[in-house]
């Protein structure tokens, strides 16, 4: 596959560092303080708060990339794999303009085909 919709690694590990500070800050508040002391309740679950806020997006922006570039490999890959050749007009349909029969010509998503007698056009699905 020519193009790869994986993040590059350096935008991974630049979002991931937030997540790290999160739990870097968590520790810090709920882990023992002899130096400082110890802080209010008040600010420690704040604190934890603005934590987790750090993780959620240092860890998240990072994992939902990743599965969203997974995804759209997926997309295209079953793209792919899908695609068909374009569907001719059978030998047995006939111009409606003059008749003449419109062999293995080339019909459009939308069911047009073009006369290789009188050039003109007319659409298979709307006779």
């Amino acid at each position: 596959m020519p193009f790869s919709f994986r993040p590059p690694l350096f935008m991974l590990l630049f979002f991931s560092i937030f997540g790290f500070i999160g739990i870097a800050v968590i520790a810090f508040l709920w882990g023992s303080n002899d130096v400082l002391g110890d802080a209010p309740l008040f600010f420690k679950v704040f604190g934890s708060f603005i934590g987790l806020c750090f993780m959620a997006m240092g860890f998240g922006v990072p994992l939902s990339a990743l599965r969203k570039g997974k995804e759209m490999e997926d997309l295209v890959a079953r793209g792919l794999q899908v695609q068909a050749p374009p569907p001719s007009v059978p030998e047995t349909l006939a111009c409606p303009t003059c008749g003449a029969n419109v062999g293995q010509a080339e019909v459009s998503p939308s069911g047009d085909v073009k006369c290789t007698y009188c050039h003109g056009w007319w659409n298979i699905h709307r006779r």
